[in-house]
């Protein structure tokens, strides 16, 4: 930022993506046009926020002024370096948790799990055996590593060993349930809301074991599917994907509505990617899942799988629990993690392109996965997505091209749906679960001399987009799924249906938390001035997705940006091969030639 002018912050904070000049790329910027939202002085607030949240000041014509701003700066950025304890937290952890960590900060209302409350000293990943508060190695791997798939990151890159454990004693006082109080604590070394006062507090030492570790095998694996689909399939759904099936709706201590872990996507694992190495091996992995099963999450409505309390039997045998960790780690076998520099490459076939998507072509052809991410960029904004990844693949032969789409969601949401709506969240509108496919108009985009894209949302005036739209429809009223063509040209303006084009189709299928759709359509794009999807070239490609059980519709969706899909060109053999063959048959012939000449003299 000590490179920028104040000015062009400004500027480009206000204007925002569509901004920038044709050679900034303003289809990758996801800035939003912030003059609609924010008044002057609030831009010049969060101008001033950053600099001096990476230890800056602006830029002042004034000498002595700037020499004076710039010695509290370095005075101030001095006595950050140094934090600990409760200033640290204050510093860097209220925002999210708040100033008396009750999860109540400033931003706990736009995160999805919401932010530790720290009052109860309940906390979801731990290793100490049954009812046991964590251990202080709990807290830190936490605060160090951060929590995957959470708005907690990683503080090691920006916090010291010994700055994160000053942390472990604040989280401890923050508990008005005693929980770390010594039993023999005194009714005055509590203050009115149940705080412990001093500073000796309990300090857990036992660890959950994870003795007897059975091998990873196909053996291992089989065992523990049978088991997971009959104690933990209504919660997790029998593929794992997190499909409720019991029926209930689920909450944490709190209040707050749950939703039951993906295990087919392993990269949204909490505190169960870092091994005990900190390397993530596999048999660490295991060991982690292992003992999240053991343990049960605290809080949740995810328990305990072996006896709390001496004497009693264990709801799953300690062989059996490490067969369910062998299949739970299985489950990542047949995942793909987002590739955010992913190609969607299509694969050409002979005959007519499936509509089937178990049909065997389509195992064929490549998969690519793209993050989606919340629209947060303009109202109506989400914030607390659920669906985080879409599947590509892609097939066409002489006439069509065909996308088989491929999204991990926890509910069939169509309105009426018997097991969906007995689940949805009442403070949540039901909508239609859907789909679409973005492509530039023809003459709307260049791949060279320059690359040139319409804006990723839904295109500019002079360069327009055309959607592929598909929505699952409803049960009551009775609505059949449907798909139509959408003409786009800029955020601002309303998108345009064609209602006289049928050359769409596409169909869809959710089974067991997971939606597949099949969209097909001619090649060429036509009299409408749709792209052509011609062999060798590179055409922009984005998606979006509507999870109507989590109340969206309109803008309030998920979405990627642009990425490339390219349609291999077919390869001549006799163009490829046939000159360099041709010419060293002829170099060939050339030295025979010489050679008996020279014989001959």
């Amino acid at each position: 930022i000590a490179q920028l002018q104040e000015a062009f912050l400004f500027w480009r904070i206000t204007t925002g993506g569509p901004g920038l000049p044709k050679e900034g790329t303003p289809w990758n910027s996801a800035m939003p046009v912030w003059h609609e939202l924010i008044n002057e002085d609030q831009v010049w607030n969060v101008i001033t926020f950053l600099y001096d949240y990476v230890g800056q000041v602006p830029r002042m014509w004034d000498a002595d002024t700037s020499k004076v701003v710039t010695g509290i700066k370095d005075g101030v950025m001095a006595s950050r370096k140094g934090q600990t304890g409760m200033a640290l937290y204050q510093h860097r952890c209220a925002a999210c948790h708040g100033e008396d960590g009750f999860g109540d900060g400033a931003a706990a209302d736009y995160l999805y799990p919401k932010p530790r409350d720290f009052s109860l000293g309940l906390f979801k990943y731990k290793s100490s055996p049954g009812s046991l508060p964590p251990r202080d190695e709990d807290l830190i791997k936490v605060i160090k590593h951060g929590l995957d798939g959470t708005g907690m990151p990683g503080w090691d890159s920006i916090l010291s060993d010994d700055q994160i454990k000053s942390l472990v004693p604040v989280l401890k006082f923050f508990d008005t349930a005693a929980t770390w109080a010594p039993d023999e604590a005194e009714d005055e070394d509590f203050d009115d809301e149940g705080r412990y006062l001093k500073t000796d507090f309990l300090t857990i030492t036992d660890i959950e074991p994870v003795d007897g570790q059975i091998a990873y095998s196909s053996e291992s694996v089989a065992e523990g599917r049978a088991t997971f689909e009959k104690v933990c399939g209504e919660c997790h759904g029998k593929q794992g994907r997190g499909n409720i099936l019991s029926g209930k709706k689920l909450k944490d201590d709190w209040g707050y509505r749950l939703w039951p872990r993906d295990l087919t996507k392993p990269w949204t694992f909490r505190a169960n990617n870092i091994g005990n190495d900190g390397k993530g091996d596999r048999a660490s992995l295991i060991a982690n899942i292992y003992q999240r099963l053991s343990i049960g999450i605290a809080g949740t409505p995810m328990p305990a799988h072996r006896a709390v309390e001496e004497g009693n039997k264990d709801p799953i045998a300690l062989d059996m629990r490490w067969h369910v960790a062998n299949y739970v780690y299985s489950l990542r076998e047949n995942s793909q993690q987002p590739d955010e520099g992913g190609t969607v490459t299509a694969l050409k076939v002979d005959g007519a392109l499936p509509d089937d998507a178990d049909d065997d072509l389509w195992n064929n052809t490549s998969r690519t996965t793209l993050s989606l991410v919340p629209n947060i960029i303009k109202d109506d904004r989400l914030f607390t997505p659920l669906n985080d990844a879409v599947t590509v693949r892609t097939l066409y032969n002489e006439d069509e091209i065909a996308f088989l789409l491929e999204i991990d969601d926890r509910t069939d949401s169509r309105p009426g749906e018997k097991v969906s709506e007995g689940i949805q969240d009442r403070e949540l509108k039901m909508f239609s679960d859907a789909i679409a496919i973005q492509f530039p108009k023809q003459e709307a985009y260049e791949v060279t001399p320059t690359v040139e894209k319409p804006l990723y949302r839904h295109g500019d005036k002079k360069h327009g987009t055309t959607i592929w739209y598909w929505t699952a429809g409803s049960v009551m009223p009775e609505k059949s799924e449907s798909a139509m063509l959408l003409d786009a040209s800029g955020p601002e303006n309303k998108l345009a249906p064609r209602m006289d084009d049928v050359s769409l189709k596409a169909n869809g299928t959710w089974k067991d938390g997971r939606w597949q759709i099949i969209m097909k359509r001619p090649r060429n794009g036509g009299a409408s001035g749709d792209v052509n999807f011609e062999e060798g070239n590179f055409i922009p490609i984005s998606f979006a997705n509507w999870d109507g059980s989590n109340g969206e519709a309109g803008s309030k969706h998920t979405l990627t940006t642009w990425y490339w899909l390219v349609l291999p060109p077919v390869v001549d053999n006799t163009q490829v091969f046939g000159p360099p063959i041709g010419a060293m048959l002829l170099v060939f012939a050339c030295g025979l030639l010489l050679v008996s000449r020279a014989r001959k003299k």
